[in-house]
């Protein structure tokens, strides 16, 4: 039976705007993910099915914003604690590297260093996984439908097709689905959010337990609605409903490796190349179009993966346009056999501390711990309900400034929402321009102003770190 509590306990998730979207509970509930006005992804809740009702009575606990009792540490503990470290920000670990894929054209494939599409292509050619649960692109697709969505690849060429980041919603339910028809061994990759909602699947679905054998994480900064792909698209002129593809990050041998530069492909015409910093609301991290619920995660890393893979934002590595990988192991299985391709030579890796690793995303950590805080202490202020997380409220010290700038960048995402949805229906790309373009630029200011001090302490920390690994090495 439904439990009534359970329900209004998720629609508390929906109408407060922290659903990321994963698909989880649809699943539970046999439903489906709809795409709202916003280009986000929700639960159809007043078309429950019947089925899954074994499930039914465990909803609270796959919603990763529900059941605070199974945080990140909680279900990680039990997978990894035997044989890792663990360090307070990213989490558990078995090993570090930084590198890339040497082998093949992976990494020139690839967004950062190839590692991701190959470590699918390495499981299924040694014989540990039967296919790889990866956000590929829909080819065919209708007006109104997102650009890209969850398949499973079951040939190493099926896995290429997967290969690249995309910064942009897609949902579980329909992909899980089909494993829970199609036995088999599985590798799932997803962002920290969703790697954590198929960690709190695993424990109430004796299937998807059985079936995914690995879970790989990328690292996060947040998710954009399908609105931002086309925000960039129409900025750079081609109209959303004329754009056919599109590419968030492209290589070049004159593209540093810290760079966004799209490719958009309109449906009659060649291909165009953009940095998605000289469109309104491209800079990434200033949060134009992403989810509020990515404003109440605490998890940069994919705390509850067997493996996490990311860009290696360490100073070093980011004058190879080629791009290098960050890898956080935390199943020793999977550290030998990226060990054993090392020593094949078929992959270039060099050592990372933890803290080194945490450092390399220190922005993502900064808005994901200190400014989460920040934030919950708002909303408790406030008398508003948000989830419970392993941030509290007030738990650090803030500067002024530093509010401010979270102030702002609650104003971008909130406000941008609106503003390009108000876009579409008047079909006039100005109505977002115009509306974003002055909050975008007060926000850079702020942010400019602010930075001094902190690349100060950056550059201070790096030479901190190069001193340990000299002692480490």
């Amino acid at each position: 039976m439904l439990n009534t509590n359970d329900i209004n306990q998720l629609k508390t998730i929906v109408d407060g705007g922290f659903c990321s979207g994963c698909g989880a509970c649809a699943l539970t509930l046999n439903t489906k993910m709809n795409l709202n006005s916003y280009g986000e992804f929700n639960p159809d809740l007043d078309r429950i099915k019947d089925g899954n009702a074994h499930l039914r009575p465990e909803l609270p606990s796959v919603c990763p914003f529900l059941s605070p009792e199974l945080n990140e540490d909680e279900l990680a503990r039990p997978l990894f604690e035997s044989d890792c470290n663990f360090d307070s920000q990213i989490g558990f670990y078995h090993s570090i590297y930084a590198g890339f894929v040497k082998e093949g054209s992976y990494r020139e494939n690839g967004t950062s260093g190839g590692m991701g599409t190959w470590l699918g292509a390495e499981l299924l050619r040694l014989g540990e996984i039967d296919g790889v649960i990866h956000v590929k692109p829909v080819n065919e697709r209708s007006a109104g439908e997102p650009y890209f969505a969850y398949a499973i690849s079951r040939s190493v060429e099926e896995v290429n097709t997967g290969a690249k980041t995309r910064y942009h919603v897609v949902e579980i339910s329909e992909v899980m689905n089909i494993v829970r028809e199609s036995p088999g061994r599985y590798l799932f990759i997803g962002v920290p959010c969703f790697s954590k909602a198929v960690r709190r699947l695993q424990r109430v679905d004796p299937l998807i337990a059985e079936r995914i054998k690995y879970v790989a994480s990328l690292i996060c900064g947040h998710l954009k609605s399908v609105h931002w792909t086309l925000s960039l698209a129409w900025g750079a002129g081609i109209h959303p409903n004329d754009l056919a593809a599109f590419q968030y990050r492209t290589k070049g041998p004159d593209i540093p490796a810290r760079a966004y530069v799209f490719t958009a492909t309109p449906k009659n015409d060649s291909p165009l190349i953009k940095n998605s910093a000289s469109v309104v609301g491209g800079k990434f991290n200033a949060g134009a179009l992403m989810l509020n619920a990515c404003d109440y995660c605490d998890d940069v890393v994919g705390e509850t993966a067997d493996i996490t893979i990311g860009d290696a934002w360490i100073s070093k590595y980011e004058v190879d346009s080629g791009g290098t990988n960050l890898l956080i192991i935390r199943n020793s299985h999977i550290s030998q056999i990226v060990a054993n391709a090392q020593n094949d030579g078929r992959l270039f890796l060099n050592q990372v501390l933890a803290e080194e690793a945490a450092q390399s995303q220190s922005g993502g950590f900064r808005h994901r711990r200190e400014g989460l805080s920040y934030r919950l202490e708002k909303a408790k202020a406030e008398g508003r309900w948000a989830p419970e997380k392993r941030v509290k409220p007030g738990d650090f010290n803030i500067s002024r400034a530093r509010k401010n700038i979270y102030d702002a960048r609650i104003q971008v995402a909130k406000i941008s929402r609106q503003a390009f949805k108000d876009a579409l229906v008047a079909n006039n790309y100005d109505v977002y321009l115009n509306k974003m373009e002055p909050l975008v630029k007060k926000l850079r200011f702020m942010e400019l102003r602010n930075s001094f001090f902190r690349s100060l302490m950056n550059r201070i920390t790096r030479i901190v770190l190069k001193f340990k690994r000299r002692i480490f090495n």
